[in-house]
């Protein structure tokens, strides 16, 4: 009890008088000015977080206006003191804890200027993008001997419904994994081609996602995946960053948005 009041004291009338309420205003507005400030640096759509901090921050303002107006305005305000000096704690601290959840949930993300949200890492946003052409990997295009007669032509493959993680080469080129599973090789059926590596089977590998986290596995392939240096003989769970190798000269880098 003895160390509550104490502490109540100083709240209101230590360092010199001022108020121990000082470094809790600082602390609230601390907080409320980094989120404003790193949010709108990294074109992030925070409004919930930012107007959290605020309201949050607003709880120190009855400590504030009982401790710097006039004598009679605090004497009808002391029967609430208790509460005032609670509030002010809880205006103080509050607002740093949404700081706090601020940067876990949004570390490493920036937003695009319609208010995508995505890894800093791929350096632009991948649902503004537009789709690039599919173009055979490190091959020319060719065009098909003439023909007498015309053949019928196949219906294309119905496109898939893709996620939110890509594989990246080192040229830069991304390619969009698949819901659900994600065929890899060299033949022309593949969700992700590399039809001019011949050291890549015609069926090389597959990716599967299952609640939103995704398992690699070597479907047999003649030169085999490695994952991270490692060859795998059974379905992997990827990582952010894991870099997967196909062939010597087919390396990619694993790549996910939260």
């Amino acid at each position: 009890m003895n160390t509550t009041l104490g502490f109540f004291n100083w709240f209101f009338r230590g360092l010199g008088g001022l108020g121990g309420w000082i470094i809790f205003l600082i602390l609230a507005l601390a907080a409320v000015i980094w989120i404003f400030y790193d949010s709108a640096k990294r074109n992030l759509p925070v409004l919930g977080w930012r107007l959290g901090a605020v309201l949050l921050a607003a709880l120190i303002i009855p400590s504030i206006i009982f401790r710097l107006s006039s004598v009679e305005i605090i004497v009808s305000l002391t029967p609430f003191s208790e509460a005032i000096f609670y509030l002010g704690l809880l205006g103080g601290i509050l607002p740093v804890v949404i700081a706090i959840g601020y940067y876990v949930t949004y570390k490493g993300l920036v937003g695009c200027r319609i208010g995508h949200v995505y890894e800093a890492v791929l350096g632009q946003c991948p649902e503004c993008e537009q789709p690039a052409r599919r173009m055979d990997y490190q091959d020319q295009y060719v065009p098909p001997a003439p023909r007498p007669m015309p053949e019928p032509v196949a219906a294309p493959r119905p496109s898939k419904p893709k996620t939110n993680a890509w594989f990246i080469d080192q040229s830069g080129r991304n390619y969009q994994l698949c819901q659900g599973e994600t065929s890899i090789g060299r033949s022309s059926t593949n969700d992700i081609q590399f039809s001019g590596v011949s050291s890549i089977s015609r069926q090389h590998a597959k990716v599967q996602e299952k609640s939103g986290r995704f398992y690699l596995a070597d479907l047999a392939s003649g030169s085999g995946t490695k994952v991270n240096g490692q060859f795998i003989h059974q379905p992997t769970l990827l990582e952010p960053n894991d870099q997967i190798q196909f062939s010597d000269n087919v390396i990619v880098t694993f790549v996910t948005t939260k």
